[in-house]
């Protein structure tokens, strides 16, 4: 992916709409007598093999790029403060170009105890997987899966036989934790029971609803439509999916950019739920800023909580939910 490509991502997702998705047909049963307060309400969690103080995470976006470098760094203050994983966008650039490899680098060596996850597509070799992991110090490693935004891409991948071996080939290899993550479109069963077989163990089902990275490409090459708009699942039905593979570690993403969808993932299933455009919109804030709406998100998730009359983010369950679907 070229930098110029990179950066035109960030400027059209940066206006997109964020159109209503599967989670406005989801309602919660709520406590008129609940028993809490709201300083009881504990929102910490365990995925990647670490516990968190809060059930959300900053979303692969960017990296590798100048635009990029700067949401990057603005967004590590803000992960750093409130102890928040981030997940930097595709590491692509940095096995092309030396200044984005430095640009990586240096995001580690400013944030030395950040939770920091690196981001692969599955053409990357276990070598190259283990390369992009030290680049970074990072905690654990995502591979995108994106097949469909390639392919709507002009200059996108055209040949993914080796996606299957090269996954695999990565667990072997790579020593933290690695999540095999979607980009939008959701994981159907078939994929379900591959990664499965394959040992995958953490999954990002990343679900249609939030940002469209297909829209974003037809827009970028002057085009309205597409057969492939016709592929992808939500969020909503790729989670309810996901609860017949108890083996997996399953992360949501897709249409989550507020409490409300936050806890409506963790009650389908989710162990945590990442954010994109939330966060990028919050880059247009001074960090003081940002840091208070994030404030409002964290007391918005407790008040939700109080109001299910649950203490904690791991007692959420489907019991939870009213579905109008």
């Amino acid at each position: 992916m070229s930098r110029r490509r990179k950066d035109e991502h960030i400027a059209i997702a940066k206006i997109a709409k964020i159109r209503k998705n599967d989670f406005s047909h989801i309602r919660f049963i709520h406590h008129s007598i609940p028993s809490l307060s709201l300083k009881d309400i504990d929102l910490s969690t365990s995925f990647l093999g670490h516990k968190f103080n809060y059930p959300f995470y900053i979303n692969a976006m960017t990296g590798g790029a100048k635009k990029g470098d700067k949401i990057n760094a603005k967004l590590a203050i803000l992960a750093q403060h409130f102890g928040l994983p981030l997940f930097v966008g595709s590491q692509s650039l940095a096995f092309k170009n030396k200044e984005s490899r430095l640009a990586f680098e240096t995001l580690r060596f400013n944030f030395p105890d950040l939770f920091i996850v690196a981001n692969i597509n599955p053409n990357f070799t276990a070598e190259m997987a283990s390369d992009a992991v030290e680049i970074l110090g990072a905690n654990a490693l995502a591979i995108h899966v994106n097949s469909v935004q390639e392919l709507v891409m002009g200059e996108g991948d055209r040949d993914f036989t080796k996606w299957k071996d090269n996954i695999a080939n990565i667990l072997k290899t790579v020593k933290v934790p690695v999540i095999v993550k979607e980009v939008g479109y959701g994981m159907h069963e078939p994929t379900l029971l591959l990664l499965q077989e394959l040992g995958v163990k953490h999954i990002d089902i990343s679900g249609m609803g939030g940002i469209n990275f297909s829209l974003i490409e037809l827009k970028r090459q002057k085009k309205k439509d597409s057969p492939l708009l016709d592929f992808g699942i939500s969020t909503v039905d790729a989670l309810l999916l996901a609860r017949n593979y108890p083996s997996f570690e399953v992360l949501a993403s897709g249409g989550i950019n507020n409490a409300s969808s936050i806890i409506k993932s963790l009650a389908m299933g989710a162990k945590a739920a990442g954010m994109a455009k939330y966060f990028l919109d919050l880059c247009n804030l001074p960090v003081p800023e940002m840091i208070k709406k994030v404030d409002e998100l964290i007391i918005d998730l407790k008040k939700i909580l109080v109001l299910l009359n649950v203490k904690s983010v791991r007692e959420l369950n489907l019991d939870h939910l009213m579905f109008d679907l």
